[in-house]
């Protein structure tokens, strides 16, 4: 297949400044693999309560567990099926789909070797991300438009049982900084020891001088934290000999990247 009409990326409008106002770890994914793989694309964004009507309208599929509906999602007629729109949403179906439709830059290097390894990457981002999560989430609302902030704040205050604004650790409550700060540290570390490989190993990246999915995953959740805690981030980043910022820093030119802008008409949902 040889696809000729551009894919839509859909993404989550914020008050930052272009091109850091792409943010969401997830939706970062699959910008840096169009990016990565030179894939024309378009972009909208649309803010968090118009997520919901926007998909229901492309028919796709709710989650099947947690919010039922959520980006990033892409639409492109000309390679997805699952639906009369060429709506597929999901971080994991979307960068598989991308992989078979444009092959060339893989993002499994070493076939399945390098899918294996980013599943264990992704066990291993997912605990990270329970560490550093209470100090991101609550700053996400305070750089969203203004419906997109009343939404966040309603929605994620009701699935974490208290106000988002007491999500975030205050600077004197030491015990709880540094108990997620153990957190982060252990599974930043065991991180940097797969980067750093063995003596022989060359290259940035977890199978050495080539980009995979992997990598792709840890850049982008750091990307995440980056936006909106700078000195959580440096702290991250500074970490043994400062093998997360040597990725990152590669990847910068894939997270920044924009496509074409697009109007996309969201309807309402009465």
């Amino acid at each position: 297949m040889s696809p000729t009409n551009k894919v839509h990326l859909i993404d989550i409008l914020s008050t930052l400044t272009p091109p850091q106002n792409s943010w969401s770890a997830h939706i970062l994914k699959i910008r840096c693999i169009l990016n990565y793989k030179k894939i024309p694309y378009t972009q909208s964004f649309i803010s968090y309560p118009d997520i919901a009507p926007l998909l229901k309208s492309l028919d796709v599929a709710p989650n099947k567990s947690g919010t039922p509906y959520t980006l990033p999602a892409i639409i492109h007629k000309d390679s997805i099926t699952l639906n009369a729109h060429g709506a597929l949403a999901d971080s994991l179906p979307i960068a598989l789909h991308l992989d078979k439709i444009f092959p060339d830059l893989s993002l499994f290097p070493s076939g399945d070797a390098s899918y294996a390894l980013f599943l264990a990457v992704e066990r291993i981002m997912a605990t990270f991300e329970s560490g550093y999560r209470p100090f991101i989430v609550p700053r996400v609302a305070e750089n969203l438009d203004e419906r997109g902030k009343v939404y966040f704040e309603k929605t994620r205050s009701a699935a974490l049982g208290k106000p988002l604004a007491q999500v975030r650790p205050r600077p004197e409550d030491t015990e709880r900084r540094d108990e997620l700060w153990t957190i982060i540290k252990r599974e930043a570390l065991v991180l940097i020891g797969m980067l750093k490989g063995r003596e022989s190993k060359k290259g940035v990246f977890f199978e050495g001088e080539t980009l995979g999915f992997a990598d792709i995953l840890v850049a982008c959740h750091l990307a995440f934290i980056e936006r909106f805690d700078k000195d959580l981030f440096a702290k991250v980043v500074g970490l043994e000999g400062g093998e997360l910022r040597a990725l990152y820093e590669e990847c910068v030119p894939l997270l920044e990247r924009q496509g074409e802008d697009k109007a996309w008409d969201v309807p309402s949902e009465n």
